[in-house]
């Protein structure tokens, strides 16, 4: 029995900065309307997800913070990702890595609309003395990986900015590769998990 909770957060996670309607949702998820009103109410008591008014609609807003509800729903697309033997290789010898950082696939892959000539975009977020070792795993892989790395305090100090950034085009439509938890540590501590939309 598929778990209509968790559908509707893949689904909320999958629009990045889109905010979609309770309706829409409904279309996308082919969940009942009545059901996904009532699932989104209550995740909104549960502080997962804020409702804008706009018109006679409600759009939802997932608030990027660190809840198990939301942990679930990105190992689930992770999962579905890795049904792809390349992405799976690629997120097993990151994972293998033996200390903490974050891995974003983030473009074209991220966004379903990859062709067979994209390369792979991925941000790692990590400690700078950390960046030849992930570069050295990477190039052995036979994939075309554009990466791109970035410390912690260089990833906040982008985010935090109201300026257009690959980072902040990164953090709107993005699969976790590595680090699910830390990435929505991060977005809380930076205050771009739970705002509203940037003017």
């Amino acid at each position: 029995m598929k778990d209509n909770k968790l559908e509707i957060l893949i689904k909320l996670i999958e629009q990045g900065d889109n905010l979609p309607t309770i309706r829409k949702i409904s279309l996308m998820t082919s969940i009942r309307y009545t059901n996904v009103y009532n699932i989104i109410k209550k995740l909104e008591k549960e502080n997962i997800v804020n409702l804008e008014k706009t018109g006679n609609a409600y759009r939802c807003r997932l608030q990027k913070t660190p809840n198990p509800l939301i942990f679930s729903a990105e190992f689930e697309r992770r999962e579905l990702l890795t049904e792809n033997s390349d992405f799976k290789v690629l997120q097993e010898k990151l994972n293998n890595l033996p200390f903490p950082f974050i891995a974003l696939l983030f473009g074209s892959y991220a966004k379903g609309k990859a062709s067979e000539t994209s390369d792979i975009d991925l941000m790692v977020i990590a400690e700078s003395v950390r960046e030849k070792e992930i570069e050295r795993t990477l190039s052995i892989l036979p994939l075309d990986i554009h990466l791109i790395f970035f410390t912690y305090e260089e990833f906040m100090m982008m985010i935090s900015s109201n300026e257009f950034s690959v980072v902040l085009e990164a953090t709107k439509y993005n699969v976790i590769l590595v680090g699910i938890e830390d990435y929505y540590r991060v977005m809380r501590n930076t205050g771009r998990g739970t705002n509203k939309r940037s003017k």
